[in-house]
């Protein structure tokens, strides 16, 4: 038998185990089956939680600084040194935490605490370029919080400066937005825009804690305050890939005269994926969950479009996954292998994720093996 070339290319299973833990998971099943198969292992994230974790796996640490809570207490977090790179995560600046009182819509919050890891590595004179993770956040305010805290400035009509929070959003009327001295990028996971049925407040407020009651209302406060943000003539940075993200931080960075590109593909670029897959005869991804929204930037859509251009089988590990995958596998996906082998609850699942992945990838080792003359 020829001894096939494997890469292994997964994203963290939320909840339950990072990208690396997944992605050594599947390496020692594999290697269960086929002891002498050459295994590649590049954990992947999406731009959103675990990306930070990734670069620290390449070398990358931490800088303690001084942040915010959604709600807009104080607290410590850190952002990540490169090289002369730093990534802020907006799922540590501006990660989601319960409200303190349950009653009413979660609008009250902020994302000024990304904002202030932003101004930290920007300060930061080994620092050339920062980038900002956009996923896993809590905050629902079109990047408002973050942009004053870059010095940004936001009056209502008669001239008041307004507080760096969501439910403000309708009474911004005229703006002083901040320039950057040095690169920005955001890193979306999913590339929607900042509004409609596909945007940040429809698609994701509800899973924020935004009532079904308030969403239109919050949705059009969301408009008023793109409109003002842009000006009438100005560029139409709303509709941008990824202008959703993070609850709208994606449109404030553009705002700021940065851009977005994909977290995934971006991740792919500081592991060289596309040179991996082009080594590999078989490549092996993985997600807690594919549906819709990963062909929009998720790791499962980025792995497969990049095999597909080197016409390699690629299979994908899941927790869960929608009925129809039609549009993942139009674009390359060979199969999809669940992670769960009968009836068990999602917390006996999560709990159990490791040796789950462990025997699945000793099931991919005897489907490989078959496969190799």
């Amino acid at each position: 038998m020829s001894i096939p070339k494997v890469l292994v290319a997964p994203d963290s299973f939320k909840g339950s185990l990072s990208a690396v833990a997944v992605a050594n998971a599947l390496r020692n099943g594999l290697s269960r089956c086929l002891p002498q198969t050459s295994i590649t292992v590049q954990p992947m994230a999406d731009g959103g939680e675990g990306t930070g974790a990734i670069l620290e796996a390449l070398g990358g640490e931490r800088v303690p600084a001084a942040s915010a809570t959604i709600y807009g207490a104080p607290v410590q977090r850190h952002w990540i040194r490169w090289q002369r790179m730093a990534l802020v995560e907006a799922s540590v600046g501006s990660q989601f935490v319960s409200p303190p009182n349950r009653q009413g819509s979660s609008e009250h919050t902020t994302s000024v605490g990304t904002g202030m890891l932003i101004a930290a590595a920007l300060a930061d004179p080994a620092i050339d370029e920062v980038m900002v993770a956009l996923g896993g956040t809590g905050s629902t305010d079109g990047g408002l919080g973050m942009l004053m805290a870059l010095g940004g400035q936001f009056m209502d009509g008669d001239g008041r400066f307004v507080t760096p929070f969501g439910d403000n959003l309708s009474r911004v009327s005229q703006c002083v937005l901040p320039r950057m001295s040095k690169p920005l990028m955001g890193l979306y996971d999913v590339g929607v825009p900042l509004l409609g049925q596909r945007g940040a407040v429809v698609q994701f407020g509800l899973q924020k804690g935004i009532l079904p009651g308030d969403i239109k209302r919050v949705e059009d406060a969301m408009g008023h305050y793109a409109h003002c943000v842009q000006g009438s003539a100005g560029p139409d940075w709303a509709n941008v890939p990824g202008a959703g993200a993070a609850g709208g931080m994606g449109f404030g960075i553009l705002a700021m005269g940065g851009r977005l590109q994909s977290g995934a593909e971006v991740v792919a670029q500081w592991g060289t994926l596309d040179r991996h897959i082009s080594a590999a005869d078989w490549i092996i991804t993985g997600e807690g969950k594919i549906d819709s929204q990963t062909v929009e930037g998720k790791v499962v859509g980025t792995v497969v479009r990049q095999a597909a251009r080197h016409g390699k089988p690629v299979i994908a590990v899941v927790g869960s996954r929608d009925e129809d995958l039609t549009q993942l596998h139009q674009m390359g996906l060979t199969f999809v292998l669940p992670l769960v082998p009968g009836p068990m609850s999602l917390s006996d699942a999560m709990k159990n994720a490791e040796p789950l992945i462990i025997m699945v990838g000793e099931e991919l080792g005897w489907l490989i093996k078959r496969q190799c003359p």
